[in-house]
């Protein structure tokens, strides 16, 4: 059986005695406490603090009214400062540091020369005219003498306080007519964009100065190269033309035709012997026996097996190889740096290359037919020696054209546009659809 639980009045005699217990417990300590401070001496229970309150310092000096008449003095210059002579602290202290490094002499020469040149900058705020305009002050065309307006542009800030998020901005009245026109006003983006465009840009050669071949009266050897070029132009052109005039097939040959001939033999026999596996019957197929399917089985597990072991052997391979194959990678991976290196050269000899040069000659490699010839007199043709007799050649308009467009500068026109579908529309070449430069 357990132990009984006490109940009714003995539980309150028990709550009784340890409340009497923990009450008699405090006044123990208590009494012991007061024991310890009647015990010591008065010096050591009290402190006389003989130190000032700042604060209250400061707030009594405060409250105290100055007289206009009274002045502060420093305890280093000894002088009385007032509101127009007061020096303060800093400067007390640089003066304290001149005093110290220089003697009596240099002290009084720096003073002299300070009011010297408080005088000189008075003196000139005093003179008038002594200014100096940085531009034209008759020049009616100079943005600092034309007439200006005050307007007010919004500047897109959000408003605080109810105001309106707007400046004042003061411009010239003629930036403000409508009958004059206005320069275009670009924003920071586009101007960014423009000058990494210009930055990138390839150089280009405007005008082309002639060759010395080309002159009225050239040198022998320069005019034959001149004429070799123009040559190598025509004989571009010609063999272009000559491809394209030239016909597609010029008819069968022997071998061809003969093949042709003797193919309707062979065709009546091929049509013999279609008709002959025609009527042969089908074999019908035989049923297996179960000896036969399990063979079958037992073949198809081997053959799987087989291919597990050989699956896994190249696995293996392909583990031991791993260091083969890396070296291959780094072999690949360093000639493709080469390559790589070797076009960007090229990339970088081609960018720097200037364009509008060599105009003929490029417009032949691409367009022979179309490419103008190079001007150049033959040597029939200069042997009277005066520039009077020399006929020209060339055209300046054709130059101009061409020169725009290896600078990118114009579109060449586009002649058989063919018809393309662009979804259910079906759309020409005709007017406004091709280009109409050059």
């Amino acid at each position: 059986m357990g132990k009984k639980r006490k109940q009714g009045s003995a539980l309150r005699a028990r709550k009784r005695a340890n409340l009497a217990a923990e009450e008699l417990v405090e006044q123990t300590i208590k009494k012991q406490e007061d024991d310890k401070l009647e015990a010591k001496d008065d010096s050591e229970l009290f402190v006389l603090d003989s130190t000032p309150d700042i604060a209250v310092n400061g707030l009594t000096k405060s409250k105290k009214k100055k007289s206009p008449d009274t002045k502060e003095s420093s305890s280093f210059l000894d002088l009385k400062q007032g509101k127009k002579n007061r020096i303060s602290a800093r400067e007390e202290r640089q003066i304290r540091k001149i005093v110290e490094n220089k003697s009596k002499e240099d002290v009084v020469s720096y003073a002299n020369a300070t009011h010297e040149r408080t005088k000189q900058r008075k003196r000139e705020k005093r003179i008038a005219g002594s200014a100096k305009a940085s531009y034209d002050l008759w020049d009616d065309d100079v943005p600092q003498n034309k007439d200006t307006k005050v307007i007010h542009v919004t500047s897109g800030v959000k408003s605080m306080g109810g105001t309106a998020p707007i400046h004042f901005k003061a411009v010239t009245k003629t930036s403000l007519r409508k009958d004059v026109q206005q320069p275009a006003t670009f924003s920071k983006n586009s101007m960014r964009a423009r000058e990494k465009t210009k930055a990138r840009a390839k150089k280009s050669v405007k005008v082309e100065p002639a060759q010395p071949g080309q002159s009225y009266r050239p040198d022998g050897e320069q005019h034959q190269d001149a004429i070799g070029e123009a040559l190598s132009i025509e004989l571009r052109r010609k063999e272009a033309v000559d491809y394209l005039n030239a016909p597609l097939s010029s008819g069968l040959k022997a071998e061809t035709m003969a093949l042709i001939v003797g193919s309707s033999d062979e065709e009546s026999s091929d049509d013999e012997e279609m008709e002959e596996s025609e009527r042969r019957p089908v074999k019908k197929k035989e049923k297996m026996t179960r000896a036969q399917r399990n063979r079958q089985k037992r073949a198809k597990v081997r053959q799987q097996e087989l291919e597990g072991r050989r699956e896994k052997k190249q696995f293996m391979h392909q583990v031991f190889e791993s260091k083969k194959t890396s070296k291959q990678l780094k072999k690949v991976e360093s000639e493709q740096g080469v390559k790589r290196e070797h076009l960007k050269g090229l990339l970088d000899e081609k960018n720097a290359k200037p364009i509008g040069v060599n105009i003929f000659g490029a417009r032949a490699e691409i367009d022979p037919i179309n490419a103008p010839s190079l001007p150049v007199a033959l040597s029939e043709e200069l042997k009277g020696g005066g520039l009077r007799r020399v006929k020209p050649k060339g055209s300046l308009l054709t130059d101009r054209v061409e020169s725009l467009i290896s600078r990118n500068m114009a579109n060449r026109k586009v002649t058989n546009i063919k018809q393309r579908n662009h979804g259910k529309r079906r759309m020409k070449g005709g007017k406004g659809r091709d280009f109409i430069l050059a």
